[in-house]
């Protein structure tokens, strides 16, 4: 089985669309606390492998960045913020939610 650690539900949502049996670790944001290191610790037992799949942004790079310190077995998906954006009042947003199926299907490992 393959785990995504991913910064929110809309995340997971987007990814479950192509990959309906992958584990997730839902960091509710960009929080990396006591909870989430459990929930991560127990993704690298469960799945043969885990990726962190963050949003193509700061916010995304730093928790990235952290995880990956604290857990060097973890790898990152390195998401192409054309591919992830969004246009919401003249502002452009960028989030793995914005991705369509197909880019994920050929970006995401282990569908």
């Amino acid at each position: 089985m393959t785990g995504y650690i991913v910064e929110g539900k809309s995340d997971q949502l987007r990814v479950q669309s192509v990959h309906p049996h992958a584990h997730f670790v839902i960091l509710n944001g960009i929080s990396f606390r006591h909870k989430e290191r459990r929930a991560i610790e127990e993704a690298l037992i469960l799945c043969d492998e885990v990726y962190v799949l963050t949003d193509p942004d700061e916010p995304g790079d730093k928790i990235a960045s952290k995880i990956m310190e604290t857990y060097p077995e973890i790898k990152r998906i390195h998401i192409d913020p054309e591919k992830a954006r969004n246009v919401r009042e003249s502002r452009y947003k960028y989030g793995v939610e914005y991705c369509s199926n197909q880019y994920l299907k050929e970006t995401l490992p282990g569908i």
